[in-house]
């Protein structure tokens, strides 16, 4: 059948028409995630991160509707992802709050893995990406100041903790501000070789510069060392492509900021702990580790003998899914002093929270995004993929040495981690893959 100029005309308007509300509903959708990828590491901001959440889902089912197009590229994490639920799920059974469980199961894993699939599936072109990056240096730059501020406020000095910055996180605490500067400096180091004009790169390097500076003041140890770590993998990254005179720059910076945090103890006056040998540690009971007067080191020392010693009990079972129910297992009228909420480790919590099975597949998941990365560093060219894989596989890398000391696994410190996974995950592996097919 032939179409008239009119039934033409007509039909050239309705493709213009639809493809005007695609392009609203994909800039509607960016905006929320601008707006997320912004006020994630400030506080108080529950609703307008729910709205930046959930709204971005909306409309993606109605772009879905809209196009018919419902064409999916796996990520390689499904089953990663699909069991780990099912083994937080599982410690329903067992757990000591089922109802605090079933909470946390919805906040700290469901919501996560849906904002990673909604981010995943939002981006349809390499500019969004670099966009979201882009906003996410500003609100780095945004939060860095404000610990400035907060810092100079509250009369801090930059070589003791009398006052530790936390930024727009946790002023005074600086724990969580610290994994988030952790979290943005891979990304802000790595963008010196990616972006290529000469005022991207002077603005990159004076926020790589700005955030380190903020890092130090939160006075944070576990972030300091987890920076020390990234740099470690950023030489042998550097040196595998046979970037010489980089990797010496930064063996450098690690030797004398090494040498500097070693003889100024962490510039922490308190920095000196008897911590115990491994033979003695093993010996001692939890309370004779903590002492009367517990400071953080020995609390964390104290807590992690406490919870392996429960799991040790039984190693496959589980207390259930959730951060908080340590406490409520092992705190008594003895160790109050030192046992938190937390075990104040993400690797012994999970193996008290859901059994060794549980952090077996945990560690199988956290091994399945440091291989999808590394695999995309190995084949990628020079352009954005490869500067997303160096970057992801840097931040992760802190973010789990971080981890190591802290249950910071969780709240807007997972959500950023997802949200940035999920941004490499779509330039690496979906918009190649939609192109081939194309």
């Amino acid at each position: 059948m032939r179409l008239t100029g009119a039934q033409v005309t007509e039909k050239s308007f309705a493709t213009m028409e639809g493809d005007r509300r695609i392009l609203w509903i994909d800039n509607a959708i960016m905006f929320c995630l601008g707006i997320l990828i912004f006020i994630l590491p400030v506080a108080h901001t529950a609703t307008i991160r729910s709205l930046a959440l959930f709204m971005p889902i909306i409309l993606l089912i109605l772009r879905y509707f809209l196009t018919k197009n419902l064409a999916w590229v796996r990520t390689s994490f499904e089953w990663q992802f699909l069991a780990f639920f099912t083994i937080a799920v599982a410690s329903l059974i067992t757990s000591v709050d089922p109802r605090l469980s079933l909470k946390e199961i919805w906040g700290e894993l469901i919501t996560p893995i849906i904002l990673f699939y909604m981010v995943y599936l939002s981006i349809k072109k390499e500019s969004s990406a670099v966009l979201l990056l882009k906003i996410l240096f500003l609100g780095s730059l945004v939060f860095s100041v404000y610990s400035f501020y907060d810092f100079q406020k509250h009369g801090g000095s930059w070589t003791g903790d009398d006052y530790r910055a936390g930024g727009l996180r946790d002023p005074g605490g600086g724990e969580v501000a610290g994994l988030y500067h952790i979290m943005v400096i891979p990304f802000l180091f790595w963008g010196l070789f990616y972006f290529k004009k000469l005022r991207q790169r002077i603005g990159i390097s004076v926020l790589l510069i700005v955030n380190m500076a903020a890092l130090h003041i939160t006075f944070t140890r576990a972030a300091v060392v987890a920076l020390w770590v990234q740099a470690v993998l950023i030489i042998a990254l550097l040196l595998s492509e046979k970037r010489w005179i980089w990797g010496f720059l930064i063996a450098v910076f690690i030797l004398t900021a090494t040498l500097v945090y070693a003889e100024r103890k962490m510039f922490r006056s308190d920095h000196a702990y008897r911590i115990p040998s491994f033979r003695e540690y093993l010996k001692m009971t939890p309370e004779q580790i903590a002492g009367p007067a517990a400071k953080a080191v020995e609390k964390r020392l104290a807590m992690w003998k406490t919870a392996i010693e429960k799991i040790s009990e039984n190693p496959f079972h589980a207390h259930g899914y959730g951060r908080f129910l340590f406490a409520k297992v092992v705190r008594n009228e003895k160790n109050e002093h030192f046992i938190y909420p937390q075990v104040h480790n993400t690797f012994i919590g999970m193996a008290f929270e859901l059994g060794v099975q549980g952090l077996i597949i945990f560690l199988w998941m956290i091994g399945a995004f440091i291989w999808a990365c590394l695999k995309y560093w190995k084949e990628s060219s020079e352009n954005l993929s490869r500067y997303l894989s160096a970057a992801l596989l840097t931040m992760m890398c802190g973010y789990w040495v971080n981890n190591f000391f802290g249950s910071f696994d969780g709240d807007d410190s997972k959500l950023l981690f997802m949200l940035l996974l999920a941004m490499g995950m779509a330039v690496m592996n979906k918009l190649p893959k939609e192109k081939m097919v194309k």
